[in-house]
Formats: C-alpha cells, sequence, structure tokens
C-alpha cells in the first residue's frame, strides 16, 4: 500500500524576491481556458453536455444543467484521491493552495518541432531532471516554500477541438518532483499541457509522485501563463470543494503592473 504524505502548512512569510507583487493591487491575468465542450479530453474522460434548465424569458432566471462533465477537465486541479484509494479529497484540503508564489520554467525550447512520427529519431518528450530545475535556480532563485511551480511548454495556444492527447511535450520526471516537494516544500506542480508528465511516460511518474506526497496537480493552465514572470510572481487558484478527486478550477496570476 503507497503510504500519502501530508505536507506540513510552510511558514506564513513572503518567499525572497516576491514582495515585490501585492496581490491587491498587482496586475491580474487569468490562467485558465474557458470551460467548454470544445475542451479537448484526456483518453477515458466524459465529454462536457450542458443544457438550460431555467430561462430568463420563461422563468424570470438563467439556471444551466451540467449533464455530463468530467472532475478533471479543462484547466483543473487533482488531488491524492485521484490516484490513491487513502489519498485526500478536494474536500480535505486547506486553504494554503489557494495563494501561492509562482515559479515559471519555460521548457518551450524543449518541444519536439515536428509532429510525432516525421522523424522518427526525434523524441516526442524530454523529462525535466533535477539538474534542470537547479540550473533554473542559478538564474532565477530558489524556487519558494509553499509555492506552486508550472510548466511553460506552449501547448495552451493549441488548446482547441481536436488538439490530441499525443502531442509531443516535455514534463518533469518523478525525482525532479520528489526533489521539489522533499528539498522545496512546494504545494503544487503543473504544466500547460494535460499534465506536468512528459508525453513518453507512460508511469505519469510527476503525478502520481506529486500526489503521493500529498500535494495537487495543476493542468491545462492557459496562454496567459507565457505573460508571467518566472519568479516573483503570485497564483490564486480555487475550485469547489466536493469529495472529489479533481475539479475544474479558477486561476490567476499577480505579476506587476
Amino acid at each position: 500500500m503507497t503510504t500519502i504524505d501530508t505536507p506540513s502548512t510552510p511558514r506564513r512569510r513572503i518567499p525572497d524576491g516576491y514582495s515585490e507583487v501585492d496581490p491587491r493591487t498587482a496586475r491580474r491575468v487569468p490562467l485558465w481556458h474557458e470551460l467548454g465542450p470544445h475542451n479537448p479530453l484526456f483518453p477515458a474522460d466524459p465529454p462536457m453536455n450542458v443544457r438550460i434548465w431555467a430561462n430568463l424569458e420563461q422563468d424570470g432566471f438563467l439556471v444551466e444543467q451540467v449533464i455530463s462533465l468530467g472532475s478533471h477537465t479543462g484547466t483543473h486541479i487533482s488531488v491524492p484521491a485521484h490516484a490513491f484509494p487513502d489519498g485526500r479529497r478536494l474536500s480535505d484540503l486547506d486553504e494554503s493552495w489557494t495563494l501561492m508564489p509562482l515559479a515559471v520554467v519555460d521548457v518551450r525550447d524543449r518541444v519536439p518541432a515536428a509532429p510525432p512520427g516525421d522523424h522518427p529519431g526525434e523524441p516526442r518528450g524530454s523529462l525535466i531532471e533535477v539538474v534542470d530545475l537547479t540550473d533554473w535556480e542559478e538564474r532565477h532563485g530558489t524556487v519558494p516554500e509553499g509555492g506552486c511551480l508550472l510548466l511553460l511548454t506552449g501547448r495552451a495556444e493549441r488548446f482547441r477541438p481536436g488538439a490530441g492527447y499525443e502531442d509531443p511535450v516535455p514534463g518533469l520526471s518523478g525525482a525532479a518532483v520528489a526533489w521539489l516537494f522533499d528539498r522545496r516544500r512546494v504545494l503544487a506542480v503543473g504544466s500547460d499541457s494535460f499534465g506536468p508528465d512528459a508525453t513518453p511516460d507512460a508511469t505519469f511518474a510527476a503525478t502520481r509522485t506529486a500526489l503521493a506526497r500529498g500535494g495537487i496537480t495543476v493542468e491545462n493552465v492557459g496562454p496567459g501563463l507565457a505573460r508571467m514572470r518566472p519568479y516573483g510572481d503570485w497564483v490564486a487558484i480555487n475550485a469547489p470543494r466536493p469529495a472529489w478527486s479533481g475539479c475544474p478550477a479558477g486561476i490567476t496570476g499577480y505579476t506587476l503592473a
């Protein structure tokens, strides 16, 4: 049986380099995709289907009925129960997740230039290892404690009907995620792709490692991520709190005005 860790709540202090941005007065950047039937789906996820239940003309108010919606559709978060039967559900999360210092690692230069199959010898994605993260830290600063690290792959620009899960994108290795949680004490990892995992990683090591440590993953982040700085900005994540394994979420970035 896999033991699910519960990360301790980080000290309530502003990390070095993050005091310049005050979320109350900062420029706000939407970091989500609009939720709708057009959202690309991960294999085995149900399609989204919504109809009007009550309308203004007849009823005096508007109410939509969600007939079908996967809990991991569109921009969303996943919690430990997504992968482990004894993992925490959304209803178990505290408020540490709702505002976090943000680290953005730009890996767009690691995306293969050609579609998969055009050049059989070309990798379909690449793993971001600990050495890549320490190199990033040398350029920008230490990944903040209690933070959220997101990969900028550029895939958000291709988030449209027909976009496939098989698009080659880089992702974090399981060892890199373990290092982030164990050594940097982050609370969340994610990407502007279907998840923090590289396309060819059928084991989903990044996701499973994050969830095994009691963290969350942030998935299908919107194209606004390209407007955020690598270091010094903040991210707010809000979602309903049913006893689910994940849920579509609203995500807002805060950066210099």
